[in-house]
C-alpha cells in the first residue's frame, strides 16, 4: 500500500512539475529585434536579405518592431527577430496589427501575406485585422523575417506580438472580447430601439441622435472583437465600418450637446463642430469608396481635426456647462468628459507617449451612453408630465365638471366648425336640445345633490345611447345639446325620440321615474348659427306647452 502512494505522488509530482516547465505564452516583443530601411531584392523568389550572415552589421536594433528612426519618406522596411530556443506546444505567433501589409519569411521561404506586394515592393490597403502565423515547431533559435509596405504615419507592428499555442491563443481571444460582444450587441440592440421610437412619434429629436451613437458605437466596440474575425473575414469592409461609426462620435457628441444644452454658445461654435464633422465623416468615406483616396489616410487628418481643434473646444464648453448647468447639463456633460478621457488616452497610445494596452473602450463608451440614456429619459418623463398637465387642462377647458360631457364653450366651438363646413362642403348636420322635465321640483324637494345625480344619470344616458360621431354637451342648468353630423331633421327625431324614452323608462333613485322635453331642428341654407338655436329653442319650449315628454320638429 505503501509502494502505492509513493509511486501515485511520484507521478503527481511529476505531471505537474511538466505541467509548471510547459510555456504557454511567450511575448516575442522582448526579445531582440532588427530593422532595414527600404526593399530586399529577390532571387528566385527568396529574399536576398534573409540568406545574409545573422551578424551583419546592415541590420540595426529597435526596441520594438515599429516606426524607425529616420523614416523621411521610406514607405519599405524590414524587421527581423531570433525566435527563442524554446517555444510552446503547436507554435504560433500571434500579432495585434501590421501597417499596412506584409510578408513573412523563414528559410527563405513565405510563410504566412496580408495583402499583396506588386514589382514596385508596393500595394493597396486591405484593411486592419490580427494576424495568426503558424510556426514550424523546430523553428526554435531561427530568424523570422516581416517585410512591410505602409505609406500611413505609422509603419511596422503594432500591440501584442505573441507566440503560444492556438489554443491558447483563442481562449485568449474569447476571455478578451466576450464583454466587447456582449457590450456592443447590447449597444446596438439600445440603439435601434431609440431610433425607431423615434420613428413612431417623429419627435424629440435626441432620440434619434442618442440611437445613432448608441449604434455607432456599439458596432465600433462590437467590431473591435477580434474572435469574429475568425467567422467574418472581411477586413476592408471591417474598417470601412469601423472608420464610419468612428468618425461619427464627434458628430453625434456635439450635435446632442448643442440640441440638449441650454445655453448662450459664442459663435455657435458646438453647431459648426458637429457641422464641420458630419461634412469630414461623408468625404472620408464616400472619397475613399470612389477612390479619390483610401480610407486609412483620412485618419490621420481626423486625428490632428479631433485631437487639436475638437476636444478642446468640447472639453472646455463641459468643464463650463458642468459648473455653470443644471442636474441635467451636469449629467451629459460628464458623459463626453468620461469619453474625452477615453479618447485622449487612445491618443496618448497612438503616439507611443504610452506603452499600449488593450484599453476599455467597451466599458467608457457604454459607461458614457448610459449616463446620456439617464438624462434623457428623465428629461422625456419631465417632458410626458408637462404634456399629460397640458391635456388635463385642455380637458378641464372643454367638459363640465359634472356631467363630463362638452361644456357650453366647446359646444359652441364645435357648432361654429359644423357651421363653416356645411357652407364649403353642403355637409348637414342637426342638433337635438333637452330639458330635464320639473327639475326644479328635484332641488326643491330633495336638494341640490340629488338633483347633480340626476343630471349625471341623465347625462350617461345620453353618452350610451348616442353614436360616436354625435357630440354631447351640457348647454347649462338641466339642458343638454347634442350636436348630429352628417344628420338630417328625420334622423335626428328619430334618435331623440329614442333618448326620450330610454330616459323615460330610466329609474332614478331617490326620485323615481323622469322625463325631458326635446327640441330638433337642421341647419338649413342661409341659416347662420343663432336662427338655428333659436329655432331648437322654440321646437323644445313647444314640447313644453305640449303636456312635455315629447319631441318637436322645427
Amino acid at each position: 500500500m505503501n509502494k502505492l502512494l509513493t509511486i501515485f505522488l511520484i507521478i503527481l509530482f511529476n505531471i505537474n512539475f511538466s505541467f509548471a516547465n510547459e510555456i504557454n505564452t511567450i511575448d516575442l516583443s522582448k526579445n531582440k529585434w532588427e530593422y532595414r530601411w527600404g526593399d530586399s531584392p529577390f532571387e528566385n523568389n527568396i529574399p536576398v536579405w534573409t540568406k545574409e550572415n545573422a551578424n551583419s552589421d546592415k541590420w540595426k536594433e529597435i526596441k520594438f518592431p515599429s516606426n524607425p528612426p529616420n523614416r523621411a519618406n521610406q514607405t519599405n522596411v524590414w524587421y527581423r527577430v531570433q525566435l527563442p530556443a524554446t517555444l510552446t506546444k503547436d507554435p504560433t505567433l500571434y500579432i495585434f496589427s501590421i501597417d499596412l501589409i506584409s510578408e513573412v519569411y523563414y528559410k527563405g521561404k513565405q510563410i504566412y501575406h496580408f495583402g499583396d506586394f506588386d514589382e514596385e515592393g508596393k500595394g493597396e490597403f486591405k484593411g486592419w485585422p490580427w494576424h495568426m502565423i503558424p510556426l514550424a515547431d523546430n523553428s526554435g533559435g531561427e530568424y523570422l523575417y516581416f517585410r512591410v509596405y505602409s505609406y500611413y504615419i505609422d509603419i511596422g507592428l503594432w500591440g501584442e506580438v505573441l507566440i503560444s499555442s492556438k489554443g491558447h491563443l483563442f481562449e485568449k481571444l474569447l476571455n478578451d472580447d466576450i464583454p466587447k460582444i456582449m457590450i456592443g450587441s447590447i449597444a446596438i440592440f439600445v440603439g435601434i430601439l431609440f431610433i425607431l421610437s423615434f420613428l413612431s412619434r417623429l419627435k424629440r429629436i435626441e432620440l434619434f441622435i442618442l440611437g445613432l451613437l448608441f449604434l455607432a458605437q456599439g458596432l465600433d466596440v462590437l467590431l473591435s472583437a477580434k474572435i469574429l474575425e475568425l467567422y467574418l473575414y472581411y477586413p476592408l469592409l471591417k474598417q470601412y465600418l469601423l472608420a464610419t461609426s468612428f468618425f461619427f462620435f464627434p458628430v453625434g457628441m456635439a450635435l446632442f450637446m448643442d440640441k440638449t444644452i441650454k445655453g448662450k454658445i459664442p459663435f455657435n461654435l458646438i453647431k459648426r463642430v458637429w457641422q464641420i464633422h458630419l461634412v469630414y465623416l461623408i468625404c472620408a468615406v464616400f472619397g475613399s469608396l470612389f477612390g479619390l483616396y483610401d480610407i486609412v489616410s483620412t485618419y490621420e487628418y481626423f486625428d490632428i481635426l479631433y485631437h487639436f481643434v475638437t476636444l478642446p473646444i468640447l472639453t472646455l464648453f463641459m468643464i463650463y456647462f458642468f459648473y455653470k448647468g443644471d442636474s441635467e447639463t451636469k449629467i451629459i456633460t460628464f458623459s463626453f468628459f468620461i469619453i474625452s478621457l477615453y479618447w485622449f488616452y487612445t491618443y496618448l497610445i497612438a503616439y507611443g507617449i504610452v506603452t499600449w494596452a488593450e484599453y476599455p473602450s467597451d466599458i467608457a463608451i457604454f459607461s458614457c451612453l448610459l449616463l446620456l440614456s439617464y438624462s434623457l429619459i428623465n428629461k422625456l418623463n419631465y417632458a410626458d408630465d408637462i404634456e399629460k398637465q397640458k391635456n388635463e387642462l385642455l380637458i378641464t377647458s372643454t367638459m363640465d365638471h359634472l356631467t363630463k360631457l362638452r361644456n357650453r364653450k366647446e359646444i359652441d366651438y364645435i357648432l361654429d366648425s359644423n357651421v363653416k363646413i356645411f357652407n364649403r362642403y353642403n355637409e348637414s348636420f342637426s342638433i337635438i336640445l333637452l330639458d330635464i322635465d320639473d327639475f326644479k321640483k328635484v332641488n326643491d324637494n330633495y336638494g341640490h345633490l340629488v338633483g347633480d345625480e340626476v343630471l349625471i344619470n341623465i347625462a350617461n344616458i345620453l353618452k350610451e345611447h348616442t353614436r360616436e360621431i354625435d357630440i354631447v354637451g351640457r348647454w347649462g342648468g338641466e339642458e343638454f345639446l347634442i350636436i348630429c353630423t352628417r344628420t338630417n331633421e328625420e334622423e335626428a327625431s328619430i334618435l331623440a325620440e329614442k333618448l326620450r324614452k330610454k330616459i323615460e323608462e330610466n329609474q332614478f333613485n331617490t326620485v323615481g321615474y323622469k322625463t325631458a322635453s326635446f327640441g330638433v331642428s337642421s341647419y338649413k341654407e342661409n341659416d347662420s348659427l343663432s336662427t338655428l338655436l333659436i329655432r331648437t329653442d322654440e321646437a323644445m319650449y313647444f314640447s313644453k306647452a305640449e303636456g312635455k315628454n315629447r319631441v318637436t320638429i322645427r
